[in-house]
């Protein structure tokens, strides 16, 4: 195994390369993005989630309940103005629901609806090895699915629907009238100023940015990093950026930033939080032309809501010794990467 020397690299930020862009999820995570780098991906690096470079390179794509829940709080709490949470119709929950989602793309390539079942129980692996057994009982289920379907765009609504299963309804319900009535989150997402004005903020923004890292002074690595911002602030009269980060857990919030069994260190969130801040910032200097010379801060907070009973919600503020810590690790799989990028993804390292 070959040793490497932390302290033979750096990283820089390329301030020029900070940027935001409109586009929708569908295009963030399409292959037209797929070569950026996110927080996320880095985890398949990170050899204490038991990553490598190999996985790094091709890593598996993670579909789960909690997931979809933490989706639909998301669009429906930050985006209220395209988002709507659509009333429960009978929609199946786990991997059933997932073939009812998968089902209308197979339906349009002009598959029978048999077929189309077949295909889309295989796509998400449901019942595979005996799909044929289970064909009538995922039809009866569609068709009831489909009709109710049907009726609800009957009416009419400028907004997009976010379907759940009548199961994760009353969860995703639950978490967004938590975070409504919630004056402190809501006073985070939407600020006002001592007019009661409201302060500039944005929900679900792109952003992008180059780090360069050089290692021994002679080699040299790009590497394009994507984040999406689930809110950001900016006070021009206090000269103060907010970035918030909308969380949903199966678990106590009040444990969330616990530094041994909280979700904030499993999950290591200073590192998102660090990341996310850094090109928040650099994109500020560059559009806004603020500095710290000129007063400017940042700031930063976990927004948490609880996916279990009795949905109790809470905001943490991010301590400047939680976001070193996230700078650690994030400069060091950020290495990893550029070492794999320079020399090659065969190689197993060990950093010292």
């Amino acid at each position: 195994m070959e040793k490497v020397k932390l302290n033979d690299f750096k990283i820089i930020v390329d301030i020029n390369s900070a940027r935001k862009e409109d586009i929708d999820d569908d295009t963030y995570f399409s292959k037209a993005y797929e070569h950026y780098i996110s927080n996320s991906g880095l985890k398949w690096i990170d050899p204490k989630d038991g990553g490598s470079p190999a996985l790094f390179k091709n890593h598996p794509k993670l579909k789960t309940s909690s997931l979809k829940i933490g989706s639909s709080v998301h669009e429906c709490l930050l985006q209220p103005e395209s988002f709507e949470l659509a009333p429960k119709i009978g929609k199946p929950s786990a991997k059933l629901g997932d073939v009812m989602d998968e089902i209308p793309n197979f339906l349009e390539e002009g598959i029978e609806l048999d077929e189309a079942i077949k295909q889309a129980a295989l796509k998400v692996d449901y019942y595979s090895s005996s799909i044929d057994s289970k064909i009538e009982t995922i039809k009866e289920a569609w068709n009831n699915y489909s009709n109710s379907l049907e009726e609800l765009n009957k009416t009419p609504t400028d907004k997009q629907r976010v379907i759940v299963s009548d199961k994760d309804w009353d969860v995703v319900n639950s978490c967004i009238e938590s975070c409504k009535n919630n004056e402190e989150i809501m006073s985070k997402l939407h600020p006002v100023d001592v007019f009661g004005d409201p302060i500039e903020s944005h929900c679900e923004d792109a952003f992008f940015a180059d780090f360069i890292v050089i290692y021994k002074q002679h080699h040299c690595a790009t590497l394009k990093f994507k984040m999406k911002a689930d809110n950001w602030t900016i006070d021009f009269d206090n000269k103060v950026i907010t970035l918030n980060d909308l969380k949903t857990t199966g678990k106590s919030c009040n444990i969330f930033m616990k530094e041994d069994t909280g979700s904030f260190t499993h999950y290591s969130y200073a590192r998102q939080m660090f990341v996310y801040s850094q090109i928040l910032w650099y994109y500020c200097m560059k559009q806004f032309g603020i500095s710290k010379e000129q007063g400017w801060t940042l700031n930063a907070n976990m927004l948490v809501v609880e996916t279990i009973p009795n949905y109790w919600s809470r905001s943490y503020y991010v301590s400047n010794s939680q976001m070193q810590s996230g700078r650690k690790m994030f400069n060091e799989l950020m290495y990893r990467v550029a070492y794999c990028e320079m020399f090659g993804y065969d190689k197993e390292i060990e950093f010292v």
